[in-house]
């Protein structure tokens, strides 16, 4: 007989929040004001922060930033590189896949070797974005290869 269910790993809120709050401060510390959202390993939302001037458009993209990473358990500029060298995914995967990011800011949250989440945030470039997110990750020890 098959298994009924299979165990798996799934990120606290406690470590949502403190990741969310860990990219808040180091924001700040570089004077950016950004969006950062914690999803679980199936992209729904755990904890969610807007930092006061953070532009709107900001929200929606760290939760699709957070999602894809989640989802495909791959870090979204990593999306870039793939899909700058497959011609049909540069032409169908961020307008055919919903919710599909594919620059930087958005990273799957690593335990024991299994995807349990993912961080993304939005409002800088996104190399900041992914600086910002990296620091989250190392505070909690849940950054996965590069």
């Amino acid at each position: 007989m098959a298994p009924i269910a299979v165990p798996k790993f799934a990120i606290a809120v406690d470590c949502a929040q403190q990741m969310v709050d860990v990219a808040r401060k180091h924001a700040e510390s570089l004077g950016k004001q950004v969006s950062i959202a914690v999803c679980d390993e199936s992209g729904f939302l755990v904890a969610f922060a807007r930092m006061d001037d953070a532009n709107p458009s900001s929200v929606k993209i760290a939760l699709d930033k957070a999602y894809t990473a989640a989802t495909t358990r791959i870090a979204t500029h990593k999306w870039f590189e793939i899909v700058t060298t497959d011609e049909q995914l540069k032409v169908g995967a961020a307008v055919g896949v919903e919710r599909m990011i594919v620059f930087g800011g958005g990273q799957p949250i690593v335990h024991e070797g299994a995807v349990i989440g993912a961080i993304g945030v939005s409002g800088g470039h996104w190399t900041g974005d992914t600086e910002i997110g990296t620091v989250a990750l190392d505070a909690v020890g849940a950054r996965g290869p590069e």
